[in-house]
């Protein structure tokens, strides 16, 4: 590959390429665990396990060298044919899902993924619309532009002018103990929150409902957590009313929250998963996996012409061999503790950070301007996520809206990650909070 600077990779991209998904101006040229190179040769401990999507880290010797056997086999099959990678996966899926998922149609993104469980819930239930929540993200296709949320900076310019095409779905407040909609206090509030799941299925739908869609953290809405109780509430409301309770874990499934899927820890069992982001292990790939009774769909009104492809399936497994022998389930509890702990005492000495949160290595960290009135710092939370990559720490920024405007940090870690990487990530947070505070903006 030529010698590039990072100026001619940006007169580039500004002459040839769509941008979409935000525009940070660091070209990424080299990975390896936990680390990474821009093209100017720095390095960057990446917190945030490249967007969520390499859950082992870069370039981990098991995948890479699954990926280069497939490829000396054959590098591509078409969904009309059997493939061996494809079918061994769905069958994996199976056997580490929760009970009772059993099959498994697989996408291109976690959007489709999300489409895929549109299509399964309305066969099964012959509903048409969904309940989704307040600040709830399920991605930007135009079946899943309407589960999710819309902000005066966010998703609401994206939205003028597809009007035609976007669906009417029923929005509700969500779960979210720090910034009660309702006022009230967790667990006393009986998980009012949840109940109204039932008020809406009854009063507020236009037609039949086929499906409440669910995060168990709302990562990109401020990586908020599900309460345990809300989450027993809504399932029992969801199989009184017969309508398919849906798990979006594109950002929390595999080992990221503790458990190989956040659904482990609420012992719940889905009607469909939805999976995307590290299940490919890098590569692309995306699945929704569903019971028995929700895996019907007709032939042809679904699918994509690369879904389950080889080389991603290939790198799926391989990917969850290694989590399984290496317990790293177990790890990213472990490692998870230790960096909220390492956060919470950085708390006592930066008032500016009002909430940490979240499970395993998927933590959120909500800046305020004071811990009396809540006001969202979004100002503070952009300077410090800017600075941090100058100090060459990546971290993540939400809440709940895209770009630089959020006021919730966010770290998620590979999740075998090692004590001293997480104490370094701690570290040069510390550091930048410092030098934040030295400088007044915070």
């Amino acid at each position: 590959m030529p010698n590039y600077t990072q100026e001619d990779v940006r007169k580039m991209r500004e002459e040839y390429e769509i941008k979409v998904m935000g525009d940070v101006p660091i070209t990424f040229v080299q990975g390896e665990g936990m680390y990474v190179k821009d093209i100017t040769g720095k390095e960057y401990v990446d917190a945030i396990s490249a967007e969520w999507v390499l859950n082992l880290g870069y370039r981990n010797p098991q995948v890479i060298d699954a990926v280069k056997k497939q490829l000396d086999q054959i590098e591509y099959v078409s969904p009309v044919y059997d493939s061996v990678p494809r079918i061994l996966l769905a069958k994996k899926l199976s056997e580490i899902a929760p009970q009772g998922l059993k099959k498994t149609l697989f996408a291109l993104s976690g959007a489709g993924a999300n489409e895929a469980a549109m299509h399964l819930a309305m066969r099964k239930t012959g509903g048409q619309e969904f309940i989704v929540f307040y600040s709830s993200f399920h991605g930007r296709t135009f079946g899943t532009i309407p589960l999710s949320y819309t902000e005066p900076m966010m998703l609401e310019e994206c939205k003028t002018g597809l009007e035609r095409y976007l669906t009417k779905q029923t929005r509700i407040p969500n779960f979210y103990c720090y910034r009660c909609h309702y006022g009230l206090e967790y667990p006393d509030c009986g998980a009012f929150c949840a109940q109204f799941i039932e008020t809406s299925l009854r009063h507020s739908v236009d037609s039949k409902p086929a499906g409440v869609f669910f995060e168990l953290v709302q990562a990109n809405g401020g990586m908020i957590v599900a309460p345990e109780m809300a989450m027993k509430v809504a399932a029992k409301i969801c199989a009184e009313n017969h309508v398919a309770m849906i798990v979006d874990e594109v950002q929390t499934g595999f080992c990221r929250c503790g458990s190989f899927f956040a659904s482990d820890l609420y012992d719940l069992k889905p009607d469909i998963l939805t999976l995307g982001k590290s299940i490919g292990a890098g590569y692309p790939l995306a699945a929704a996996v569903a019971t028995e009774e929700y895996s019907n769909v007709k032939g042809w009104e679904i699918g994509w012409t690369q879904l389950g492809h080889p080389v991603s399936c290939t790198a799926s497994l391989a990917m969850i061999d290694v989590m399984q022998k290496e317990k790293l389930a177990e790890n990213s509890n472990k490692m998870g503790k230790l960096l909220k702990d390492c956060l919470n005492e950085l708390a006592k000495r930066y008032p500016v950070i009002g909430d940490i949160r979240g499970l395993g290595l998927m933590i959120g960290l909500e800046m305020v301007k004071d811990h009396e009135s809540k006001k969202p710092a979004n100002n503070e939370a952009h300077y410090i996520a800017k600075k941090a990559y100058e100090k060459g720490l990546m971290i993540g920024i939400s809440g709940p809206v895209f770009g630089s405007y959020g006021n919730v940090l966010k770290m998620k870690p590979a999740v075998n990650a090692k004590k001293e990487q997480i104490e370094e990530i701690a570290e040069r947070f510390e550091e930048v909070l410092k030098e934040a505070k030295s400088q007044g903006k915070i």
